[in-house]
């Protein structure tokens, strides 16, 4: 019985596959099996596979094309190892990878999954960054950043209990095994980067809206699979303000022939996990606008802060009290402004069942930014979250910028008079699904997005955004 089965899932990358073979074949630990499983490739793999028919350690397997997911959980019914991991066709190993996540397993019992740093490389193999994960239990806690889905050493009774992968999905095997496993189980990482990323043309991690779609379906199944009694029942609360010089816009305003008041109650509506929604406002114009719509309640919020954060805060706590005096106690309130009108109802869903999984206080939607920033030091400009040669990409100095689509609170937060409580969690939003509408310009590039990208743009990337 080997220590370590590794397995190749192989479609249609037979330009990548001898790389990826040999990266097993010269391993300095020998306690190995591969399995290769060409899934209804129909390039030159099969002739590829051909040479290692014989090769004692290796096993070919070959079948229609069932998807990644369907191949993991074959893996996992017919690999013999200890322990498992996978391997994918357009990647390769560090020569001492094996080795390495082997023994974390062996000296550290109370570790069931393990996952290195990695460099990503181009279509010719050449590095072009290394990624450094941050260290679990040392610089995070909060396990929202999910190991990578490949190269990462799971013991495999452990994948058997957590019920293996879901088939269900195309891409993003790794983040569903990973919510899962860290209900119950501990993760540990190894800040040695052990293998090579290929980043290239037909690589999976370019199709960003099919993976942030995957990955709210995958929060919503392991919800509802893991039956989780945490979920929090939902207040969504509208702040809509007429005050000149305040960023959250006109609720009046006409965005694609809907006012912005309107929209963002049909993003309420839509939400499944919202169990009463108010709108909030210091106009009474607004409130009998919002007083058409059923199952939305009003409230007149008498004095309204400047203060951005402080307004939030205040209109919160005013809220909360006056439906407790009501008889309504929620456990989170979810604070959607109306000048973002690109939010969808799957957006609030998704901020939910992020609260409901990781158990934190708050839950904020953001956009994931990747530009280099610099800030004015001694010497001139220095960079913020990077280094000036631009090849190390560490995953604490990552910046993520808050759109203000949503901001959602447990209720304790709130009486506490905080904005956002001790552990947040977040969701990441497209930056196209982003623009926040605190000016005329962003105003036009809302509706240009809504008009003209939304209606050209493929549909995995856009699924559950619109709102009309």
């Amino acid at each position: 019985m080997p220590k370590v089965t590794v397995y190749i899932p192989a479609y249609n990358y037979g330009h990548f596959l001898n790389a990826a073979l040999q990266s097993v074949l010269k391993q300095t630990m020998d306690d190995w099996e591969l399995i290769v499983i060409d899934d209804g490739s129909t390039d030159d793999t099969t002739q590829i596979l051909t040479s290692y028919r014989m090769h004692p350690k290796i096993r070919i397997l070959k079948q229609e094309n069932r998807g990644l997911n369907f191949t993991n959980n074959m893996a996992l019914r017919i690999s013999k190892g200890e322990y498992l991991m996978r391997l994918d066709a357009d990647d390769f190993l560090d020569e001492n990878i094996l080795l390495v996540l082997s023994q974390v397993l062996d000296m550290k019992p109370d570790v069931d999954l393990v996952y290195p740093d990695y460099y990503l490389v181009n279509e010719d193999g050449e590095i072009t960054e290394i990624i450094r994960r941050q260290k679990i239990g040392e610089e995070v806690d909060l396990l929202d950043l999910p190991a990578h889905g490949a190269c990462t050493m799971i013991r495999k009774q452990v994948l058997w209990e957590i019920g293996g992968y879901f088939e269900e999905f195309s891409c993003q095997d790794g983040y569903g095994m990973w919510l899962k496993f860290i209900e119950r189980h501990r993760p540990y990482n190894v800040n040695v980067p052990l293998f090579y990323y290929r980043r290239h043309e037909a690589s999976l991690s370019k199709s960003r809206g099919l993976i942030l779609e995957t990955r709210r379906k995958i929060k919503r199944r392991v919800v509802e699979e893991m039956n989780l009694s945490r979920i929090p029942k939902v207040l969504a609360l509208v702040p809509a303000f007429l005050d000149s010089g305040f960023a959250f816009g006109d609720p009046f305003r006409q965005f694609m022939g809907k006012s912005l008041l309107e929209r963002t109650l049909e993003q309420i509506m839509e939400a499944r996990s919202i169990d009463k929604a108010v709108v909030s406002s210091n106009d009474e114009d607004v409130l009998a606008y919002a007083n058409r719509y059923k199952g939305v309640d009003v409230l007149l919020m008498p004095q309204a802060p400047a203060k951005w954060a402080v307004r939030m805060v205040d209109t919160s706590l005013h809220v909360l009290k006056t439906l407790e005096e009501r008889g309504y106690i929620p456990d989170a309130v979810c604070v959607c402004c109306v000048n973002t009108p690109l939010r969808g109802g799957a957006h609030i869903d998704k901020a939910v069942d992020t609260m409901t999984i990781f158990n934190v206080d708050s839950v904020i939607s953001i956009t994931e930014d990747f530009s280099f920033y610099y800030h004015h030091g001694k010497h001139g400009l220095t960079p913020v979250n990077g280094s000036l040669q631009r090849t190390l990409r560490l995953e604490r100095k990552a910046l993520f910028k808050d759109n203000g689509a949503i901001y959602l609170n447990r209720v304790d937060t709130v009486l506490a008079g905080k904005f956002l409580g001790e552990r947040i969690g977040h969701i990441t939003m497209l930056p196209e699904e982003s623009v926040r509408i605190d000016s005329e310009y962003e105003f036009w590039l809302a509706e240009k997005i809504a008009a003209e990208w939304m209606q050209t743009a493929p549909s995995d990337n856009i699924a559950d955004v619109q709102t009309s």
